[in-house]
């Protein structure tokens, strides 16, 4: 009952009382403004003495992955609580599970929740809210505990036994002429040791000539780089959740991100469709997490082409570098450019990601086209069809990447 409704009654049961001179009607009159007095207090106790807690067992997961949530409430206070509800705020794709419980004086309760990560992006958890209230139901409270975390859903990565890494169409190696601290053929000069510094970097004969730490610096090379190419063009996405052309060619990108940079390989993105954006190449795990990171919040929108990011991104390839395309485009018109690659000496792979419905004999022709035309331009390619598993994808096309 609500406390206006609870006065209303109160005020009623007192003014007949009092017009009707009824003793019994006057002791219930006091005795409903006594409850409505001592569950307005109760209710301002509730919540005292509370404090919870939550723990998040990972600060980031994969697509599919369960999360571990901890938590734990604290009561100090003396007075023991009848009931609570405790439940998080959150970004989450679907509401985090809550729990209603009762606690002693000076007790602790503890719990864990499950949840799994249906979505990618970067989702924020909390405030924590606490909700009790008298045991009459009269008045509630409330309060928002800030405890903040991030925990972001990376793309789901799947091992891709059939893709190899692409190798480079020049004879030897071509040397960039950056330096690195990145373990090459390749040495290129000593200097200074920084905090920060690989202690197997320590060019010890040197350090000895210089009474102070030195260290190696490598060059580049640049048959080592690997960039991927996203096509985010909203025109040629299609479906929802992990059958959507977007999801499939996400996890495609991520997964390649993944074997390159346990091979050892430079990595680097570029995607399109609002604009081209672009991530340069680097290896190791900072990288991986950095691409991770992009790759988990990226999503289609605008209608720039994958034909004009290529385009405008070709000065930025070196000769000697890899390339692997991903798009669901049917439109023939990125097939040039990629020609172009293969025909600069840079080693062009394509992934056409088809989307979760029958494409009409047009379509497919248009695919066929596409694939022919890649063919014939010497470029491997591979198609994913709608429910085909990820993990065979270019297990038809192994000798011809090899």
């Amino acid at each position: 009952m609500k406390p206006w409704r609870f006065a209303v009654l109160w005020l009623v049961l007192f003014i007949v009382a009092v017009s009707t001179g009824v003793e019994l009607l006057s002791y219930l009159s006091y005795l409903v403004l006594f409850v409505f007095i001592a569950m307005s207090i109760l209710s301002r106790l509730t919540l005292e003495g509370l404090s919870v807690k939550r723990t998040l067992g990972q600060s980031y997961a994969h697509l599919g992955d369960t999360i571990e949530l901890a938590y734990e409430l604290t009561n100090d206070h003396a007075l023991g609580k009848l009931w609570l509800e405790v439940f998080e705020k959150s970004n989450w794709p679907e509401p985090l599970p809550g729990r209603v419980l009762s606690i002693g004086g000076h007790k602790t309760r503890k719990w864990k929740v499950l949840a799994k990560a249906q979505r990618r992006g970067r989702f924020r958890l909390g405030p924590i809210v606490l909700r009790s209230g008298d045991p009459f139901g009269l008045f509630a409270t409330e309060a928002r505990i800030p405890s903040e975390a991030l925990l972001l859903v990376y793309p789901r990565v799947v091992q891709l036994p059939f893709w190899t890494l692409p190798g480079s169409l020049l004879e030897g190696n071509v040397l960039t002429g950056q330096r690195s601290l990145q373990s090459t053929s390749m040495v290129m000069g000593i200097r200074e040791y920084r905090p920060g510094d690989a202690m197997n970097r320590i060019h010890w004969p040197s350090s000895v000539r210089h009474r102070r730490l030195h260290v190696k610096e490598f060059e580049l090379d640049r048959t080592a780089d690997l960039w991927i190419y996203l096509d985010l063009d909203a025109r040629w996405h299609h479906g929802d959740g992990e059958d959507s052309t977007e999801e499939r060619a996400v996890t495609v990108a991520a997964s390649v991100v993944r074997k390159a940079l346990d091979g050892h390989r430079n990595v680097g993105l570029v995607t399109n469709g609002n604009r081209a954006e672009v991530l340069h190449p680097d290896r190791g795990t900072k990288q991986f997490g950095k691409l991770m990171q992009y790759l988990a919040e990226v999503h289609a929108g605008g209608t720039r082409t994958l034909q004009e990011t290529l385009v405008e991104t070709l000065p930025r390839l070196r000769r000697g570098a890899s390339c692997l395309l991903i798009t669901p485009s049917l439109d023939r018109a990125w097939v040039r450019p990629a020609s172009t690659l293969r025909e600069t000496a840079i080693a062009t792979q394509a992934v056409i990601v088809s989307p979760p419905f029958d494409l009409d004999e047009r379509d497919r022709a248009r695919r066929r086209a596409i694939l022919g035309e890649l063919a014939v331009a010497g470029v491997p390619a591979a198609h994913l069809a709608p429910g085909a598993p990820i993990e065979e994808l270019f297990h038809e096309s192994t000798a011809a990447i090899a």
